[in-house]
């Protein structure tokens, strides 16, 4: 917490405040979200100069997932299909699920799969040629199997789905200048496409000079929101570098919440802000990003020059919470299926390895020369860890 006030003591006295703040985070695993199929594209642009009251209110919230569940559900007479332990394993630590008795020579009978698209092009651990996707044609061209049957993808609350991320972002801005000399501009564009590295899905920039006439008083308060979660995913898909270890790396699990904004209460003020956010792309080494800046000061008119008066106050909220994928399941084969033992990471239930908590906030009031804050958040993949090494089986072990 940063706290400055400024009182006004007898004689004219000026106080200058400066106050820089860049909280940058590089190493974090914020992938971003790629956008859906259809685009859309939102600006606005204001201007007014009045002698009288001005009033301004923008409000937005904004949710996109990506969630590459798909179900397969068959059956076969009663039968069932089998699989081994390996194979449960993989599904499980992927995402998905099965249902079904134990049967005989350590088997899975199982009459109800759950396969997550991200395992569909990835073998079987036991069985290198096949992949999941493949086992699945074939059984449906056998007519063991009925589906696929596709359900997720959707917007939800409770737990993610496996590979499954979530982006949530608000913005919010209340301004009333009653009776004052003012003028106000502000441009605001929203774009829901995918953003390379200098782009943005959220921006605001707005600039006020009012001076009070009478009793006049200007208030105002901005708020800009980042809440992304995400469970583990295949960085395969997710870097465009070839040099990134993007296969067969894992992006572990994140939920990271970051919140800037600021608010005046004052009768004299020229205050510019501007509000950016970026969160949607298909490459994870695009970082994520939130940034925040206001400068406010007093006005010069003519030959006379006045601080500003009243209160000004910038704040940072951010709350970071990592995973390293280090959860496993892991298992040792029957002697009857080859002996061996298996290891894969559990993409559904991650361990928490880092929780960061970070706050700041600073106000000025009394006669104000100058306030300036300036707040950056940024969050992309770095060097992507390689899942635990999966043991095969031991033929005749």
């Amino acid at each position: 917490m940063t706290e400055i006030k400024s009182q006004n003591v007898g004689a004219i006295a000026l106080l200058v405040i400066v106050l820089l703040m860049a909280f940058t985070c590089i190493v974090f695993a914020d992938t971003g979200v790629p956008a859906v199929p259809e685009i859309q594209g939102l600006s606005t642009n204001t201007g007014m100069n009045v002698q009288g009251t001005v009033t301004e209110t923008d409000s937005g919230a904004w949710t996109l997932t990506n969630d590459p569940t798909v179900f397969y559900v068959f059956t076969a007479a009663g039968i069932g299909i089998d699989l081994s332990p390996i194979e449960v394993a993989q599904l499980k630590a992927a995402g998905g699920s099965v249902q079904g008795p134990l049967v005989g020579s350590g088997y899975t009978k199982v009459n109800t799969i759950t396969i997550p698209q991200s395992l569909l092009n990835v073998p079987f651990a036991d069985d290198s040629p096949v992949t999941w996707g493949s086992y699945m044609s074939d059984l449906i061209k056998l007519n063991r199997l009925i589906g696929p049957i596709t359900i997720g993808g959707g917007l939800h609350s409770g737990v993610l789905d496996a590979g499954q991320v979530q982006y949530t972002t608000g913005y919010n801005d209340q301004y009333s200048g009653i009776s004052g000399q003012q003028t106000f501009t502000k441009s605001l564009t929203l774009s829901t496409a995918n953003k390379i590295a200098d782009q943005s899905n959220i921006k605001a920039n707005t600039n006020i000079q009012y001076i009070a006439i009478d009793t006049g008083r200007a208030t105002r308060s901005e708020d800009l929101l980042l809440d992304g979660a995400a469970q583990a995913q295949n960085s395969s898909s997710l870097i465009l570098c070839p040099f990134a270890d993007a296969n067969p790396g894992i992006i572990p699990a994140f939920c990271n919440i970051e919140q800037a904004g600021s608010a005046f209460d004052t009768t004299l003020t020229s205050t510019v802000t501007s509000a950016d956010t970026r969160f949607i792309g298909t490459d994870a080494t695009i970082p994520v990003v939130l940034n925040y800046n206001i400068n406010s000061q007093g006005l010069t008119i003519g030959s006379q020059s006045s601080p500003m008066i009243g209160s000004v106050s910038a704040y940072l909220k951010v709350h970071i919470q990592e995973a390293r994928n280090e959860s496993v399941i892991s298992g040792v084969l029957p002697t009857g299926l080859g002996g061996g033992s298996y290891s894969f990471p559990d993409q559904m239930n991650p361990k928490k390895s880092e929780n960061l908590v970070y706050t700041e906030s600073s106000t000025a009031s009394g006669l104000i020369s100058k306030f300036s804050k300036s707040m950056s958040y940024s969050s992309q993949a770095s060097a992507v860890p390689a899942p635990p090494t999966v043991i095969p089986p031991i033929v005749g072990g």
